[in-house]
């Protein structure tokens, strides 16, 4: 009010069009509250965040009880708690904003967490974010959480996560290597040797790096060569999914095999990341388009685990009445894969990226290059190209997405990766028919 007052020679009605139009620009604010009882952890987190200033407005509270007093006067779209507080703590206070104010993305931002509170909070939370958290990195996963904001309050899929007796639990290796990333001077030899001691998924990541999925020009034998070869975000993905696909046997999975649903996933991630190259997009799109190409399916697992007698119910509905899985899930949750996929990575604190594109895997209809479309795409074309299950329902992506210039596109992708990646991928099995639907 002071800048308009301060202006000069201005008419009534001038002044009256700044305010609507200040207040329409306020209306439209993401409204962000950040709790921790510690004053000086708000105010670092103040000064990193100016920079968000004209598109976020942020409110602080020292406690639990001040968060809801000032939830009650406004709801906010983001709460950003830390966990460990005296009195009401973080787990207590997300639990209540979860009851009341189902809408707002809920975030825990804590140092090293212990399993008991990681329990008690995992089915209040959205998103953990360890401390200390560099100020961009922290506003990427607040708006990227945002952006997956309908997936992952959706209430049908937050009432079947509450059925689910136990939910996996971020590996340990994977919250250390997490922890030394946060310091101010990272290591990426401390982070291959944190790796280094779980020895059994050592082996495992080391034998896949060396599948003919990642098509390597030298044998690699040690984490660290992993890492300077692939980056650490890659190697992030294959802790994930590692861990996730131990977790599971095929005996639990009836109808399920593992092996193959593993390797559509690392089939899915380099189609994905193929494309990307080919269009020349930037590393890091790269690296995020692969990330969720290989973990765009984890929430099966999850699904057929907990409801083995209801997800046998969807294999025969798939056998059937020739639907998709996707559509058989719906059919029989009223959630799918992909909604429990999101969830999950976005409680690991995967990227806003990762947690949109597994979330909206199969339901994208825009045309932009992004990570979502990429990865729609890839899991169409190696849907239609490997013989997955004899069973399953061939799918196919939005038409609105390829129509035009992204059937021409679509058409230049195969050629390019059949091109390069011979005798992974059996490309003849597309044909023209589907194309010209898809152009049509």
């Amino acid at each position: 009010m002071l800048r308009l007052l301060a202006i000069e020679s201005t008419t009534t009605d001038n002044i009256l069009d700044i305010i609507c139009d200040w207040e329409e620009m306020m209306q439209n604010k993401i409204r962000v509250i950040f709790v921790d009882d510690e004053p000086n952890v708000l105010g670092a987190i103040r000064r990193m965040l100016r920079f968000k200033r004209k598109e976020w407005e942020i409110v602080f509270a020292e406690s639990g009880t001040e968060a809801l007093a000032l939830f009650e006067e406004k709801p906010f779209d983001v709460i950003v708690s830390d966990i460990r507080m005296p009195g009401m703590d973080g787990a207590e206070l997300l639990q209540l904003i979860k009851q009341n104010y189902h809408k707002t993305i809920r975030i825990a931002l804590s140092g090293q967490v212990g399993l008991d509170e990681v329990v008690r909070t995992i089915r209040s939370v959205h998103q953990y974010i360890s401390k200390p958290c560099d100020a961009r990195d922290l506003a990427e996963k607040i708006e990227g959480t945002l952006k997956s904001r309908y997936i992952l309050n959706d209430p049908v899929m937050q009432e079947l996560v509450a059925e689910i007796e136990t939910l996996p639990v971020l590996p340990h290796v994977f919250q250390s290597v997490e922890k030394e990333l946060a310091s101010p001077e990272p290591s990426i030899k401390e982070i291959a040797e944190l790796i280094s001691m779980d020895v059994g998924l050592v082996a495992k990541i080391i034998k896949l790096i060396n599948s003919p999925y990642f098509g390597l020009p030298s044998q690699v034998d040690s984490i660290l060569q992993a890492i300077t070869m692939l980056g650490l975000e890659t190697i992030r993905a294959l802790i994930v999914g590692t861990h996730l696909f131990s977790m599971y046997d095929t005996e639990s999975l009836p109808g399920f095999s593992l092996s193959m649903l593993w390797e559509h996933s690392f089939r899915v991630s380099n189609i994905a990341k193929s494309i990307a190259e080919y269009e020349g997009l930037e590393r890091s799109f790269v690296v995020e388009a692969r990330m969720t190409g290989l973990l765009h399916d984890v929430g099966k697992l999850v699904l057929a685990s907990s409801f083995p007698k209801r997800y046998r119910k969807v294999l025969e509905i798939v056998a059937g009445e020739n639907l998709s899985i996707f559509n058989a899930e719906l059919k029989v949750f009223g959630t799918t894969h992909a909604q429990i996929g999101a969830y999950l990575m976005g409680l690991w604190g995967m990227s806003g990226e990762v947690v949109y594109g597994i979330g909206y895997h199969h339901t994208y209809e825009k045309f932009d290059m992004s990570v979502p479309m990429l990865v729609s795409v890839a899991n169409m074309i190696d849907h239609q190209c490997i013989i997955i299950n004899e069973k399953y329902n061939k799918i196919v992506v939005e038409k609105n997405m390829l129509h035009g210039v992204g059937g021409i596109k679509l058409e230049e992708w195969i050629s390019h990766i059949a091109d390069n990646w011979e005798g992974i991928v059996k490309f003849n099995i597309l044909d023209k028919e589907m194309i010209n639907l898809l152009r049509a």
